[in-house]
């Protein structure tokens, strides 16, 4: 290598007009480029290229000056460091050809050829050019090297001669790896092939453009891939073609979320066709068959079984079977006891999936494997069917080839699991219904019975006891009229009369109880007083065949009161009975009646305080239901009906009853009769 003369000074008086530039390769040559080179402000330096690693800044742009011969094996033209990163100026010796290696070469645009000495006058316009197209190339690939997508140049025989910074990542591999190398050879194995690169460049030939899309998996990590290439024809300076411009999209993430979606989509289809198939059934043998249809139909399941327990938990028979084939065995009643084993462990106790990912290896499951290897499948899931923390059902999906499950598969089942358990829940619910319905209808029926049977006792109690009754006291009356001397006889005759009367009264009490709500009260302004006589004429007649003192008072003024003189009249005739019934022989009661005004309201009430036990805290909410007999009570007569009848005539009056303690007295109530004035 020689180093040309000192650079030029130059003319101008501006730095930017001074043209430097470093000249390396073949020592012939480069003296005659350094010795032929003239202009202002040029200057030029001649070193090895080991040389200008000494340098901290060089000079100028590095021109590589050859001469043409025969490479070198394994070698181009110029050295390969050349080919790819300088200008290169090849000089042609007087009487020399420039080779046809040159014209096809992928770096021609950084090539320009010289012939000595004939172009010795236009050498530093040759050099200028030169160094003007490798700046463009230069910026050309820089721009393309920062481009989001893989960018590459090759020949028409696959050689890459350019990559950026995409196709680096994309093939995994620095550019020093990739430049010179066949894309054969970087490429997946399977993803290109001699076929397609020979189809491609005459798509290239053919239309100047290409585009072609590549699918595969790549052998080793089965992972998928999608290519978009579009492919441009690259020509030489001559106007030969040479190789392709080639632009590749990766569109793997794409495809795999399009893939996905549609997977999604399917996938909710299949749960809505489920959730809108069973909506409307409610028998367990249906809802089976149709999920298991549904899902073996649109999953590409091999079977789909669901196993129910038969009366434990650890013991499950395959109640329900889809089968993708006539020539799959049916093997519905079978039973399987899984106690102790993982399917156990993982259905009902963790509540999680059972996997069997291939039959072909049993060491794990070997009940299991034996039982796909009968259907002809190569996998197998059962996921577990949980209707309020119950495990109800099982449901199983086998495959014809061994698979694994992934989370997004096993999400999905679950899911389908949980819509079979949603039906099986509602069928239940029909069934529980339909028994409740049937338990009601009978009640319907037997409370039907009764009020026909209490129709008849009403019946009998005003046709064949009250009209008979009736006609015994009016009897008892008139005989009682019409004896006045014969003492003994008259007494008899009372006794009998308020013997009748109380049966009278039983009678009234159970008709006015049965047919609340049948009539309403009819209310007419009433004298209070002359409503009271009789049951204050009995009360007094009673309280002395027992013994009792009995106080009577009633107010006075006294108003009319809307009342049903007829209701009012047992209410108070039932109060004033109780109390002489309850009350000790030798006690007192007293009864007063009168208008009191509460909060600006008048009410008629009616106070009856008895001597009796007195009223219990434990019965007073109580004390108006039917039949109530409370304890100490048991050896007074009578039906139970008779707070009954007073708090329905209150009602019916829009009043109220209330009891309360005896004030100043050792036992014994108070009985409060409200009615509105």
């Amino acid at each position: 290598m020689l180093a040309g003369p000192e650079p030029i000074p130059s003319s101008d008086s501006t730095p930017a007009a001074r043209f430097n530039v470093r000249l390396v390769g073949d020592a012939d040559a480069v003296a005659w480029v350094a010795a032929n080179l003239r202009g202002p402000g040029l200057g030029i330096e001649a070193s090895t290229l080991e040389d200008g690693a000494a340098f901290a800044e060089p000079s100028g742009p590095i021109v590589w000056v050859a001469r043409p011969g025969e490479p070198e094996p394994g070698k181009t033209l110029v050295d390969d460091a050349a080919v790819w990163s300088f200008p290169c100026l090849v000089v042609i010796p007087p009487g020399g050809s420039a080779p046809d290696i040159l014209a096809g070469h992928p770096s021609v645009e950084s090539f320009e050829v010289v012939r000595e000495p004939d172009d010795a006058p236009i050498l530093r316009m040759r050099l200028e050019r030169l160094l003007l197209l490798h700046r463009r190339r230069t910026q050309t690939e820089a721009v393309l090297h920062d481009l989001p997508v893989a960018v590459y140049s090759r020949t028409l025989d696959g050689v890459l001669t350019s990559v950026n910074a995409e196709t680096e990542s994309l093939f995994a591999r620095d550019r020093a790896s990739l430049v010179g190398r066949s894309l054969l050879e970087v490429l997946p194995e399977g993803t290109l092939s001699e076929a397609d690169l020979e189809e491609m460049n005459e798509g290239l030939l053919a239309r100047g453009r290409h585009r072609r899309r590549l699918t595969g998996t790549i052998r080793g990590t089965g992972r998928h891939f999608a290519l978009d290439t579009r492919a441009l024809l690259l020509r030489d300076g001559h106007g030969t073609p040479w190789g392709a411009q080639v632009v590749i999209a990766d569109l793997t993430d794409e495809e795999d979320a399009h893939e996905r979606l549609r997977v999604q989509a399917e996938r909710s289809e299949i749960l809505a066709a489920i959730a809108t198939a069973t909506r409307d059934i409610t028998d367990l043998d249906r809802i089976l068959q149709t999920v298991s249809s549904i899902v073996g139909l649109r999953s590409g399941a091999h079977t789909v079984d669901v196993f129910l327990p038969e009366g434990r938990q650890d013991c499950l028979v395959l109640r329900q079977s889809w089968r993708s084939s006539e020539a799959i065995p049916d093997l519905t009643g079978d039973q399987w006891l899984i106690s102790g084993t993982d399917a156990f462990r993982l259905l009902v106790e963790s509540r999680e999936p059972y996997l069997v990912p291939d039959a072909r290896q049993q060491g794990d499951h070997p009940g299991a494997a034996v039982a796909l290897r009968r259907l002809g499948a190569g996998s197998g899931i059962i996921l577990p069917v949980v209707v309020e923390n119950e495990v109800v059902a099982g449901l199983g999906l086998t495959y014809r080839e061994p698979r694994t499950c992934p989370d997004d598969l096993k999400g999905f089942l679950a899911l389908v699991a949980d819509q079979l358990a949603l039906a099986i829940r509602a069928a239940r619910l029909h069934v529980s219904l339909t028994e409740k319905l049937k338990a009601l209808a009978e009640e319907q029926r037997l409370r039907e019975l009764a009020d026909h049977d209490r129709q008849r006792l009403l019946s009998m109690l005003v046709h064949d006891l009250k009209n008979p009754l009736a006609a015994v006291l009016a009897s008892l009356e008139l005989s009682l009229d019409r004896i006045s001397t014969d003492q003994r006889l008259e007494r008899l005759l009372r006794t009998s009369m308020a013997s009748a009367r109380g049966l009278a009264g039983m009678i009234d009490d159970a008709l006015l109880v049965y047919r609340t709500g049948e009539t309403p009260a009819d209310l007419r302004p009433e004298d209070p007083r002359a409503v009271l006589s009789q049951p204050f004429e009995e009360a007094r007649w009673m309280a002395e065949a027992r013994q009792i003192r009995l106080d009577i008072e009633v107010a006075e003024p006294l108003p009319a009161v809307s009342l049903d003189a007829g209701r009012y009249r047992r209410a108070a005739s039932n109060i004033l009975s109780n109390a002489l019934k309850f009350s000790r022989r030798g006690g007192d009661v007293t009864a007063r009646i009168g208008i009191e005004e509460v909060d600006g309201r008048r009410w008629l009430v009616l106070r009856v305080a008895d001597s009796g036990p007195g009223v219990p805290e434990s019965v007073k909410d109580r004390l108006g239901g039917p039949y109530q007999r409370f304890s100490g009570s048991e050896r007074i007569p009578g039906t139970g009906l008779g707070l009954t009848v007073v708090g329905s005539v209150a009602l019916a009056h829009g009043g109220c009853i209330q009891v309360e303690p005896r004030p100043s007295a050792p036992s014994g109530s108070v009985f409060s009769f409200w009615i509105p004035a």
